[in-house]
Formats: structure tokens, sequence, C-alpha cells
């Protein structure tokens, strides 16, 4: 099968599986308080930095981004491949623009903005590598590209190899779910919401069939593309979630920080990769 074949496929699942997620993706858990609370404020942490007039938000889907993004900048235009998510985003500030089309080829002039964002989106793309490129394009000098929620490698690995082994007694309940949660999404996503479990591998391509994404082979990517500075950060550890719930947040932060100084040796606890880069 052809380079350009696979690619059509998994362009396709994405349309294919957001449109059967559409109407409860505001679900999902990236739209929780404390995590729509962190996007917003970066949001605005950034709008001062690199400029207030235009955010483009790649992958916009129902508008996680836009919603946020939309207090902070006169503009703010999403991109998406999937009239069903798009039909959600909320127009009601009149700031708000849609296009239907792939981030590889935006139709807007180039250096028109100053941030590009996204989230929960890189993984779903056959090649991040266009996509990155076209936003290095758009955004003016001195803009950033912010992308959150990129699936860690390490993490994937480690999750995969404990799966083989996952009838061990000794497996605590913590590990089993996030077995679930990362090896079998597609078998469960597919009873929920009757998808072919083949369609969310290849919508999640970059995490459930390339594996995730790993740190420095993406900063490699935006460093061709043309980005000056590169940061990107782990975050979001194992349990993170429970140990918010049980000791707090500002707990679960010291712990998240004690790991993050420990790094590289405890990059496979983390399940997601952060990625702030400047033009």
């Amino acid at each position: 099968m052809t380079d350009q074949k696979i690619k059509k496929q998994v362009l396709q699942a994405n349309i294919d599986f957001h449109t059967a997620l559409s109407e409860t993706y505001h679900e999902q858990p990236h739209y929780l308080p404390e995590n729509r609370e962190r996007f917003g404020t970066k949001l605005k942490e950034l709008s001062a930095k690199a400029g207030n007039d235009l955010l483009i938000d790649f992958g916009c889907g129902t508008g996680f981004v836009i919603d946020l993004a939309v207090p902070h900048f006169n503009q703010v235009y999403g991109v998406d491949i999937t009239p069903a998510m798009m039909s959600k985003v909320n127009m009601s500030s009149g700031k708000v623009k849609l296009l239907q089309a792939s981030t590889e080829q935006v139709t807007l002039k180039s250096g028109v903005a100053d941030v590009v964002a996204c989230n929960s989106f890189l993984h779903h793309l056959w090649d991040v590598e266009p996509t990155i490129r076209e936003a290095a394009r758009l955004l003016k000098p001195g803009g950033v590209f912010y992308s959150e929620e990129d699936p860690n490698v390490f993490f994937w690995k480690a999750i995969n190899e404990a799966a083989e082994i996952k009838n061990d007694q000794n497996m605590s309940d913590l590990i089993q779910r996030e077995i679930k949660a990362v090896v079998e999404i597609d078998d469960d996503l597919g009873q929920e919401k009757h998808i072919d479990p083949e369609m969310v591998r290849l919508a999640e391509y970059q995490k459930m069939i390339k594996g995730g994404m790993d740190a420095e082979k993406l900063e490699n990517i935006f460093n061709n593309a043309g980005f000056s500075q590169v940061s990107i950060s782990y975050y979001w550890f194992l349990g993170q979630g429970a140990m918010q719930k049980q000791y707090g947040i500002e707990t679960a932060l010291k712990i998240e920080s004690f790991l993050q100084q420990t790094l590289p040796l405890t990059r496979h606890l983390f399940k997601y990769l952060r990625v702030e880069a400047w033009k």
C-alpha cells in the first residue's frame, strides 16, 4: 500500500471517527475545569507575549481551544476536516471563523497569525511534519506554536510492555486501568460507539499505530521547519488524576515537579508531551 493511500485512509478515518464522537466530545477529560483553566491561562500568557490579533486553532473540533482563546484574541480561526465537529463550535462572540481544510494546506496568507494552537491533535496525523511546516508559514516572526496532550512514546511503550504481563496478580488496579485506557481503547470505543476498531487505530495513528511521539524527534521537526526556540516538556504522570482526587491538586503538582526534576530517568512515567515553539 502506498503512503498516499495510507494517508487518505487516516484522513477519512478521522472524519468518520470524530463524526461518531461529535455529540459527546465535550465529555472528554480535557474539558474538566482544571484543564480548561490551565490551557486558558497559557493562552492568555501567549497572547501577551506573541500578540493578540489572531490565533489559529489546528484541529479545532467542537471548539475547546476556541472557547478559551476568544477572551484573549481579536480573531480566532478554527481549522478542521470534520463538519459534524465544527457544527458544535460556539460562534456567538463574532470573533470566530471556521475553515474546513487539512492543516497541511490552510487557505490563509503567510505570516498572519500570532499563535497557532492545538490540543490532542498531532497524534491524529499520518505525518506531523507538513502540519508543523504550515504552522511555521502562517505564524508571524515572533509568533508561537503551542500544543498539549501529545502521547509520549516512552509511556506508551511502558504500558504496552505491562500489558503483556497484565494477568500478574501483583499488578495494581491503577496499572490495569491504564492498560485498558491505552491498549484496549480501540475495542472499547468500537463496542461503545459501534465503531470499527481499525478505524479508531487509524484515526489515532501516531498513538496507536506508531506507538506515541518521541520528544527528540519532534523537536528536530520543529527546528527544521524554521522555529528558533523549541521547548518540549513531559507532563501528567501515571496516576496523577487519582492523586489529585485523594490529596489535592497542589500535592499532585509537587510530585509532578519532582518527577520532572529527575528526567530523563522518569520520562516513561509521563503520559503526555507539551510543545511550545517560537518562530
